[in-house]
């Protein structure tokens, strides 16, 4: 039964003339005739009240075809799928429980390859088949034509582009993929919410760094690949590893290295997978080795990558997308709170936001987090947020760049000092004190690696520091001392500071994970 055949026998149902069928559809009404003869010969009804009474079975039924690969436009994979059993549980579950999900996560941890395997595992339990589309080159107020032109459906006169979308998806069951959405938020919220009132069978997944916040929407997090061993049956080790070495060797049929340096690889990659595919790349002319060293400066080594999209030729390109996207505040924390090396609580990115506005630190922090840029994390001591190595690298890239370096910096050891003067009080009244030291250590070792001169009689930025819960180098600290305890100032952009030392740059260097003296103090 053709298109247009489907479209004649929907108004015999709604038991329409041959005048108001021709006049709907604009075709003529010997057309119409000839249609309607067609259909009675077809499906052997004697008249037109039998095949309006058989148009809704027939309606049901899947179109000629489908189920041999309905799901149109699935960009085709050339490399091994490596692990995420565990991620696609999880959206098989809500696709069994909600008709729209969301996988939500940042750039570069496999988003799309995760719904393109999905949607290819579930392509039979939707006999109207569906269509992938990918929203990177779609700008706002084409979404629709975006998917229609993929469904190959066009504008009729009498009938709009969108009438005719919802009505070839109202048929029955189907699947619309709608990728990297999140620079069309707002718009494709709009659309999807229009299409799951009017397509009673239709289930949306999508793909996004933000999730759309529609009634009824799953969220599924994509997070980095595990980076422990006992998560995925491997011979290679961890998910993050066996894929490190599966493209290594792609490149390198030889390659070949110890499970130990390539584990040191991927975790200072956080398991991303597009940057551990870029710096499996390099390995070939590197070793890894060479990698380990090249990671100190992130942003260098993984980029030059010729195939695929563009934005994912570089670790760059790829959060670059994400940083335009956001406003001109939400700019301006993110660069900020990459001062925190090993994390920070809402009093430290308070601590390094010029005005010091509690509330709107707190509005910021949780649309980046909303965004993919930062992760929360809930322990016994309350929220903490964190981010990424690869992306807080970009952060302090953009910070060195924006001028506002040497004010974070230095709002950032004095945060570090009264900290540290906190955890000595904590000490010296018998309170506990090595869990919150443990959770900042990482940023009292920064400060002082930036600006080397707390100690007994030390200072920073010009006013006394307590020294006796500072860590040293080695990652442990000295026993506590009684002295006067610093009271903060005003947040540089408010004052001018004399130095007593010269301050080294901020660095994206790895945390510091050794272990620390159990006697620590």
């Amino acid at each position: 039964m053709s298109q247009r055949e489907a479209e004649v026998l929907q108004a015999v149902a709604g038991h329409l003339s041959n005048t108001q069928i021709a006049s709907r559809l604009h075709i003529s009404v010997r057309t119409v005739e000839s249609h309607v003869s067609s259909l009675l010969r077809k499906f052997g009804v004697p008249d037109r009240r039998a095949l309006a009474e058989l148009a809704p079975a027939v309606a049901a039924q899947p179109p000629a075809g489908a189920g041999d690969g309905p799901v149109t436009g699935l960009p085709t994979t050339r490399t091994a799928f490596i692990g995420r059993d565990r991620e696609q549980a999880a959206i098989l579950e809500a696709l069994g429980g909600g008709r729209v999900v969301s996988l939500v996560g940042p750039g570069g941890v496999g988003k799309t390859r995760l719904a393109v395997r999905t949607a290819e595992a579930v392509a039979t339990q939707y006999p109207f088949g569906g269509v992938f589309v990918d929203l990177v080159p779609v700008r706002e107020g084409f979404v629709t034509q975006a998917v229609a032109a993929l469904l190959g459906i066009t504008e009729r006169p009498g009938r709009s582009l969108d009438a005719a979308l919802h009505e070839y998806l109202a048929r029955g069951r189907s699947l619309l993929v709608l990728d990297n959405c999140e620079h069309l938020l707002t718009v494709v919220a709009a659309f999807v919410e229009k299409l799951l009132a009017d397509c009673s069978g239709l289930t949306v997944l999508v793909t996004s760094r933000e999730r759309l916040a529609v009634p009824g929407e799953r969220t599924v997090t994509i997070p980095p690949l595990s980076l422990v061993a006992e998560d995925i049956d491997h011979a290679e080790g961890s998910e993050a590893e066996a894929l490190f070495i599966d493209r290594a060797r792609a490149i390198d049929p030889e390659f070949a290295a110890s499970p130990a340096v390539v584990g040191k690889v991927c975790a200072r990659l956080d398991g991303v997978p597009l940057a551990i595919e870029l710096a499996a790349a390099r390995s070939a002319s590197l070793g890894v080795d060479g990698l380990l060293a090249g990671l100190d400066d992130h942003l260098r080594l993984l980029a030059g990558s010729r195939g695929g999209q563009e934005r994912h030729r570089s670790l760059r390109a790829v959060i670059d997308w994400s940083y335009d996207l956001l406003d001109e505040n939400e700019r301006a924390m993110f660069r900020r709170v990459g001062a925190f090396v090993g994390g920070f609580d809402l009093d430290a990115a308070t601590a390094v936001w010029p005005d010091g506005n509690r509330g709107m630190v707190a509005d910021l922090v949780g649309r980046l987090t909303d965004k993919s840029l930062l992760r929360h994390r809930r322990g016994p001591d309350g929220s903490r947020w964190q981010m990424l190595e690869t992306i807080r690298a970009y952060a302090l890239d953009r910070l060195a760049a924006s001028g506002e370096e040497a004010a974070v910096r230095d709002a950032h050891l004095i945060w570090a000092a009264s900290v540290s003067a906190d955890l000595e009080q904590r000490a010296e009244t018998g309170q506990q004190w090595r869990s919150a030291f443990d959770t900042v250590a990482d940023d009292l070792r920064a400060a002082l690696t930036r600006n080397p001169c707390p100690g007994d009689g030390g200072s920073v930025t010009g006013w006394p520091v307590r020294s006796g819960i500072w860590p040293t180098p080695a990652g442990s600290c000295s026993s506590p001392v009684s002295t006067t305890r610093p009271q903060p100032r005003a947040l540089p952009g408010r004052c001018r500071r004399p130095r007593t030392c010269a301050p080294r740059p901020m660095s994206p260097g790895p945390r510091d994970t050794r272990p620390r003296p159990s006697n620590c103090c």
